[in-house]
């Protein structure tokens, strides 16, 4: 018997690449004195990335004042902080492109961008220094909270897709469902993928426990996207329908007090906001 720790993780071998632009990327931003044009440069060499790059920058929806003509100009406008969050999401879709043609990954696609931008606003709800550096690191967290259940359908499309059909049907748990068909559930899997793609361990840490409840109290970076996905499925952009639906208050009393800040008495507005945002990427 093998003792390889990664024999487990068999359902994730041969994963198409995760766009190298996005790491390297990362590794620049994470470098306190990285120089304007050597963003500018790495992300120049990529033609697509930066096609879809100034496309989106250029989305009604992000309301900049001017036209963004080029690479150097998105950077400048955007900063260092908004164009990781633009990087990984970019980058997310790129990984996603081949199978988002099945209507359940575009799904699961949604509802990782959507809870990305519900966990932005909680940012300076849970944290007082909400300013834009703390917003990217809980959009980017939110973003890949998913990452195990999205490099699954990637490997697996119809086979997962069949999954969430059933549980979606049925009483059945999905993540005991998940490690029958594949020795592992898409928590685990995002955690191990983290790891392997050098992600922040906080990526880690995320993509393992976001099926936790949240925590009273607590607000770290976790709890702040246990939050987002609660947030994010009771809006409506859930991955299998809630039932039965949670109320308002009921909700509430699910939530740290920083997260219930969040919500409004009418909140058509704020969905309507990230419909809007989601389509831009589309």
């Amino acid at each position: 018997m093998t003792s390889d720790p990664d024999v487990k993780f068999w359902a994730l071998r041969e994963l198409p690449p995760f766009p190298a632009i996005a790491t390297k990327l990362l590794r620049l931003f994470a470098d306190d004195d990285v120089e304007i044009r050597e963003v500018v440069n790495l992300i120049r060499a990529d033609t697509a990335f930066s096609s879809e790059l100034l496309r989106v920058a250029n989305s009604p929806i992000y309301g900049l004042r001017s036209q963004v003509s080029s690479v150097q100009h998105a950077v400048v406008i955007l900063g260092f902080d908004r164009m990781r969050s633009f990087a990984m999401t970019i980058s997310m879709k790129n990984f996603l492109r081949t199978a988002m043609r099945i209507d359940v990954l575009r799904r699961v696609w949604r509802h990782s961008l959507a809870c990305a931008l519900v966990a932005e606003e909680l940012a300076p709800l849970f944290w007082r220094n909400g300013d834009r550096t703390s917003r990217d690191r809980a959009y980017t967290a939110g973003l890949l909270h998913n990452l195990g259940r999205l490099a699954l359908l990637v490997k697996y499309p119809q086979e997962y897709a069949n999954l969430l059909a059933v549980v979606s049907e049925n009483p059945f748990d999905v993540l005991e469902t998940e490690r029958e068909l594949f020795d592992v559930d898409h928590c685990e899997a995002g955690g191990w993928l983290a790891k392997a793609w050098t992600f922040p361990p906080e990526i880690a840490e995320v993509a393992v426990s976001h099926h936790e409840p949240p925590v009273k109290g607590e607000a770290d970076l976790t709890n702040l996207v246990r939050s987002a996905v609660l947030l994010t499925d009771w809006l409506g952009f859930d991955v299998t329908p809630l039932l039965p639906l949670k109320t308002a208050a009921e909700l509430e009393a699910m939530l740290p007090e920083s997260a219930c800040a969040f919500l409004e008495a009418d909140m058509s507005p704020r969905k309507r906001l990230i419909v809007q945002k989601l389509d831009s990427f589309d």
